[in-house]
């Protein structure tokens, strides 16, 4: 029968935000290197977390000329995420030794944004906005035949 023996399996994933080390942008230290850090003037780094003020642009400062910045290294968390991907495969029995495999996966099944970092470099006229997101949803189907 075609409507019995399907196999269905799904993984649900939950990932907090990446760890990211934010830069000034500029060489503030004069030693050549433009990957310095900036400071952070207020308490809370972040904005409202959108899309377009996840980090907050008036917690940080480029630091005076000749010194570097006080931000650690890693000390910004980047958006959390989630994912559902789901996976229905069914083997079809052709002869004694011969079957035929189908299987169906869907990655992100539900289509949500999972939102990408936001930019990290105080110069950056984008500073603390995201203009990426990870995969949409993603089928994939294939067949196989076992002789």
């Amino acid at each position: 029968m075609i409507g019995t023996g399907w196999r269905l399996s799904g993984i649900y994933r939950y990932s907090t935000g990446a760890y990211l080390t934010l830069t000034s942008g500029l060489d503030r230290a004069l030693n050549g290197i433009a990957a310095q850090r900036p400071n952070q003037v207020k308490g809370d780094p972040y904005g409202n977390r959108s899309l377009t003020n996840y980090l907050s642009p008036s917690a940080f400062v480029q630091p005076d000329l000749g010194t570097i910045g006080t931000m650690g290294a890693r000390s910004v968390a980047g958006p959390a995420f989630w994912g559902l991907d789901l996976s229905l495969s069914r083997a079809f029995q052709i002869r004694e030794n011969q079957r035929l495999e189908f299987r169906a996966e869907a990655y992100n099944v539900t289509n949500s944004l999972r939102r990408g970092n936001p930019t990290t470099a105080l110069n950056s006229n984008q500073f603390g906005q995201i203009s990426t997101a990870l995969d949409p949803r993603l089928l994939q189907f294939a067949m196989k035949y076992i002789f």
